[in-house]
């Protein structure tokens, strides 16, 4: 005979089997507050840096001191590519 594995009973959508990422609430807090879409792929238009233009995921190059503070510049970057959200003339989501 067979053994039969487990039955996930739950209502509503299916839940959501993986750990999910310890980011996500800080990047949409820290995007909530500099209005900036940090952790999505974006196009951005920068000022004061050597390229002009720039596309892929929008990270964090380092992490906010905390409490978070909006008046600090916040360091950014895509791929090895770092800047600060001062320099962001204009963003687009991709």
């Amino acid at each position: 005979m067979e053994h039969q594995g487990e039955f996930l009973f739950a209502d509503g959508a299916a839940p959501e089997l993986h750990v999910p990422d310890p980011r996500s609430g800080f990047y949409e807090e820290v995007s909530a507050l500099w209005q900036i879409p940090v952790g999505q792929m974006v196009q951005v238009d920068l000022t004061g840096h050597n390229l002009s233009h720039l596309e892929g995921r929008l990270d964090l190059a380092h992490a906010p001191e905390l409490p978070l503070n909006r008046r600090e510049a916040l360091a950014l970057r895509i791929g090895t590519i770092e800047f600060s959200q001062r320099q962001v003339s204009a963003w687009s989501l991709r």
